[in-house]
């Protein structure tokens, strides 16, 4: 780099001497000029004068032409060392060895900060997948408070079955009984109604003590009651149980205050509590079958077919209202098939959740509504409860447990779970309600629609359109 600066000092030497002899080439021909006429005015020969001047002229052209060329000639030697030496050898050589070692070291760099980026989404995506890890070993810790719902509820889809099979045998039943359907006892006349049922209480419902009981051998209805005696030291599993008087009329014994009673829709055993609530059904609705005194003679007529319509309105009425009772009967049905071959063993867990209550353990049968006395028939761990005493545990019973609010510190995910367990047993409980109130809203219909009968009789026959 020195010698470039001296080549180039010495080529802005050279063109400033060059401008200043050009500058004084200019000037001296005027100057020596006027000299020489200044002298050949003084006497000098004409000849001289004149050979001066031309020689002066002469002299000036050529020093001009040798400036000329001199000047052209360095300006051409500047051209050849700015192009060939300057640029062309050492400056464009310079930039390109410049501009190839800026790209390799901004490769170089972009390499690097590539490699940096890499390691960037390297550690977060590592920071990801264990985050993800660690949250689904939070969300998925196993929660015992929560397997509590699973484990109630296992068999309740089994069990509302039941409680409808239960329902329809109910409805079915009484149907039968009211039409007076073949082999259903009645069937002939309202009088073997009221004998059968007669026979029923005396051996089973009817309690001597009742009817002014006095102790003496004809008081109370010790006349009519079989068989005779004292019927605390009779076997529970018999047909002549205490445990069994009055419940045919007893609706707040036999039903309301029992959680489970021993029945299955899918399958009658003929015993225990199926007979006591036909026997109360029969009692609470249709006291008085309908008549069965139609036969081919008398039902060609207008009038007898006009009376069968009637009693068939009847039968649809009361068969509204009975739907009430053998939906509540349903509810409280057993949810086995009580065959002892029922596996889900629902009622242990039931029974669990009673006992952290304060339940004794041989108390929690009897409460959920088993009564071993009366169904000694059938292994109590085999039969299940009903879906009324599953609902009541679930929805009531568990959460007078105070485990129940320790345990809602748990993690996030369990928490949600247990929300919609609650959630979804909600459900189950607005069901049972919306569609209580369907009866309901079925029961006024129909009890509106006998009040208005008389009236609509009424307009009948004074309007001439009656039977």
């Amino acid at each position: 780099m020195s010698q470039k600066r001296k080549k180039l000092k010495k080529t802005r030497i050279t063109l400033l001497a060059t401008l200043v002899v050009t500058a004084l080439a200019v000037v001296m021909p005027y100057t020596f000029t006027k000299n020489a006429w200044g002298h050949g005015c003084g006497g000098c020969p004409a000849g001289d004068v004149n050979g001066c001047i031309q020689r002066v002229r002469n002299n000036h052209q050529n020093g001009r032409n040798a400036i000329d060329n001199w000047t052209a000639a360095e300006f051409n030697r500047h051209r050849v060392w700015m192009t060939t030496t300057f640029l062309i050898n050492n400056f464009i050589p310079a930039l390109q060895r410049m501009t190839e070692q800026l790209s390799a070291l901004a490769m170089q760099q972009t390499f690097i900060i590539g490699t940096f980026f890499d390691a960037k989404h390297q550690l977060e995506t590592q920071k990801l997948f264990q985050e993800l890890q660690f949250q689904a070993h939070k969300d998925y810790q196993p929660s015992e408070s929560f397997c509590t719902f699973g484990t109630a509820v296992r068999s309740m889809a089994h069990t509302e079955s039941a409680a409808r099979m239960a329902t329809l045998a109910m409805s079915r039943r009484q149907m039968l009984r009211h039409m007076g359907n073949k082999n259903v006892g009645g069937s002939k006349d309202a009088r073997e109604d009221k004998k059968n049922r007669w026979e029923m209480f005396a051996k089973t419902y009817c309690d001597p003590r009742d009817n002014n009981f006095n102790g003496s051998a004809n008081s109370g209805l010790t006349a009519v009651c079989k068989p005779l005696g004292n019927r605390d030291t009779l076997d529970a599993n018999t047909e002549y149980s205490r445990d069994r008087i009055n419940l045919d009329i007893d609706y707040t014994r036999l039903i309301e205050n029992r959680r489970t009673l021993d029945l299955y829709g899918g399958s009658w055993w003929g015993v225990g509590d199926e007979l006591d609530v036909m026997s109360l059904g029969n009692n609470l609705y249709g006291h008085d079958v309908l008549t069965r005194d139609i036969s081919e003679s008398n039902a060609a007529g207008e009038d007898m077919n006009h009376r069968i319509l009637k009693l068939r309105s009847i039968a649809a009425k009361r068969s509204v209202a009975e739907t009430s009772f053998n939906s509540i009967v349903g509810l409280k049905s057993q949810g086995s098939t009580g065959l002892a071959s029922n596996t889900s063993e629902t009622n242990k867990f039931l029974g669990r959740i009673l006992q952290d209550l304060g339940i004794p353990a041989e108390e929690v049968v009897r409460y959920i509504g088993l009564d071993d006395t009366i169904s000694g028939y059938i292994g109590n761990e085999d039969v299940d409860a009903s879906y009324f005493a599953t609902l009541e545990i679930l929805a009531k019973k568990i959460y007078q447990n105070p485990s129940f609010y320790a345990n809602l510190y748990d993690t996030p995910a369990n928490i949600k779970r247990k929300s919609a367990a609650l959630k979804a047993i909600e459900l189950m409980l607005d069901r049972a309600i919306f569609e209580s109130q369907l009866r309901q809203e079925m029961s006024m219909s129909v009890l509106l629609s006998s009040r208005l009968a008389k009236y609509i009789d009424e307009f009948n026959t004074n309007n001439g359109d009656a039977e």
